[in-house]
């Protein structure tokens, strides 16, 4: 091996253990410092000093994030200017630099919000020797990141971008502060919409526009900033920004950024007909429904149609697409079937869920109709998973059951609700459910999730083109990203993530998407198993 790719790999081996040093100190620092933030009372925000200084923090990592994505197609020579950087090994003193600032700040920081906490009047020479000291912390964070050296290059390559990525920042803060400002109307605008809805199909709709009440006797609903919809709206953004970044190679500009109007509105109005729906149902079906399921779940499914129906429409429709592509080559054709033989599979699984959880407390009649949506889509793309069916090692099962035996050991407890509510049924009711579950819970979830997970999210991670990845292929993010978003999939998340993990290390070991799926089955089968036979209805 040549000589300059010993000498390049060494460094970015010390830089890569920088950068985790950085971090590990990011995250700490922050969990600490906003763990002891005590506000002082009395004063706005925008005059209240310790408010000012979360401002400055907030303000540092928005520019941050915007200067990243400015400067993306650096990105490569950036990176590589950051290898090249001498003295990769002196970060021993930017830490301990950067540990004794930080101390000095966590003390001021419980001395100052605590003497400030009753009183109107702060010392503000005190907070500004203090605002500079968190200043101070933050610059010793970038010194651990990168030498002085290489920042100054940075700045000194880029300087509008580095200015436009602060007025980003600047921009957002203030878009954040208005859209707290717009609550208020946006909610009254709100229940000017839901009541017109009301009105088109009931008779006695009652609305109190100063309490801001809507209803039909005698189910009664206060609109509040919280029903206005921002929410919703900040989550379409967010995700539409997202999927206009990825597929930009397969959407028109500007004309795609229509997209963003378009889903902000749709979000809203479906809005307002969830609050419409909502008095309905609690006024002529049941009020614990509307309160219930259908109150927490009807938003996700709102959001679920607006994001889904805007990426189909926009693949769909000539205006957003590019001139260029009248019709699609049969690679992309086999591209996109793999992609949604992938994932079809979880999202019909994820909507079904939705839906049945509106119904609470009466979702666990609905069961089988996860049981219908997933199996009709894995029945749907069937001639795209024979290629996947390869043998299964013996191994994968049983780590797979290792982590059943885990999950169940760790299992908190729960109510018997489910058991109260099997008791209730005809015995061969009872156990055609219990059928539908153990089929569902073994077969059919397993193998959703571990397509979604592993045979499309590791992928993707590796590589856009994950058609062309490889299952065994390994990279430190692929693992952690997966792993953890398995887990928060589930209440229990830490253990769900390191089942998640499990189900990972199998598919490296073999490189087949098989064995993940085995594993994932071998898990359910043994809590299953465990279940009925215990009675510990919770683990269903």
């Amino acid at each position: 091996m040549p000589t300059e790719q010993i000498t390049t790999g060494r460094y970015f081996d010390l830089h890569a253990r920088r950068l985790l040093v950085f971090i590990g100190l990011c995250c700490s620092q922050l969990l600490v410092i906003s763990y002891a933030f005590n506000f002082p009372v009395g004063l706005s925000e925008w005059a209240n000093p310790v408010a000012l200084a979360k401002k400055f923090v907030q303000l540092t990592v928005l520019t941050s994030i915007a200067f990243g994505l400015i400067v993306q197609p650096r990105w490569k020579t950036i990176a590589r200017d950051w290898i090249a950087t001498p003295h990769a090994r002196r970060w021993h003193l930017p830490v301990l630099a950067n540990l004794c600032i930080f101390t000095l700040v966590l003390i001021a920081t419980i001395l100052f919000s605590g003497h400030a906490a009753n009183t109107t009047d702060p010392p503000w020479l005190l907070y500004g020797a203090y605002c500079a000291g968190l200043v101070a912390n933050g610059l010793s964070l970038a010194w651990v990141a990168a030498p002085a050296a290489f920042w100054r290059r940075l700045l000194g390559h880029a300087p509008l971008e580095a200015l436009l990525a602060v007025c980003c920042g600047i921009a957002i803060l203030l878009a954040s502060a208005l859209a707290l400002e717009s609550w208020r109307p946006l909610s009254a605008a709100t229940l000017v919409v839901a009541k017109a809805i009301l009105s088109l199909y009931e008779t006695s709709v009652v609305v109190d526009w100063e309490q801001q009440v809507l209803g039909v006797d005698p189910f009664h609903v206060y609109i509040l900033a919280e029903c206005s919809g921002y929410e919703g709206i900040a989550l379409v953004l967010g995700f539409f920004a997202i999927y206009l970044w990825m597929f930009r190679a397969e959407l028109r500009f500007p004309n795609a950024l229509l997209i963003l109007p378009l889903g902000i509105a749709a979000i809203w109005l479906l809005n307002a007909v969830r609050i419409a729906a909502l008095i309905s149902i609690g006024a002529h079906v049941s009020p614990a429904i509307a309160m219930g399921g259908f109150h927490s779940q009807a938003g996700w499914i709102g959001f679920v149609l607006v994001t889904i129906g805007f990426m189909a429409l926009s693949h769909r429709i000539g205006f957003f697409r590019p001139q260029s592509s009248t019709a699609a080559p049969v690679s992309r054709n086999s591209h996109h079937r793999l992609l949604l033989a992938l994932l079809v599979p979880f999202m019909c699984l994820m909507g079904a869920s939705i839906i049945a959880q509106a119904f609470a407390p009466h979702d666990k009649w609905l069961y089988p109709l996860k049981i219908a949506a997933v199996a009709g889509a894995l029945w749907s793309y069937k001639d795209v998973y024979v290629a996947f069916a390869s043998k299964v090692s013996p191994y994968s099962v049983l780590a797979g059951a290792c982590v059943g035996v885990a999950w169940i050991a760790t299992d908190p407890g729960g109510d018997n609700a489910l058991g109260a509510w099997l008791s209730t049924l005809p015995f061969w009711l009872a156990a055609l459910w219990l059928g539908l579950r153990c089929f569902g819970s073994i077969v059919l979830v397993p193998i959703a999730e571990e397509l979604a997970f592993r045979g499309y999210l590791h992928r993707v991670i590796v590589s856009r083109s994950f058609e062309t990845v490889s299952p065994g292929q390994w990279t430190w993010l692929s693992f952690i990203a997966t792993s953890l978003l398995f887990g928060f999939m589930h209440q229990r998340w830490i253990a769900a993530a390191l089942a998640g993990a499990v189900y990972a290390a199998v598919m490296y070991r073999s490189g087949r998407m098989t064995d993940p799926v085995a594993a994932h089955m071998a898990s359910n089968a043994v809590i299953v198993a465990w279940a009925l036979s215990a009675g510990q209805w919770a683990l269903l």
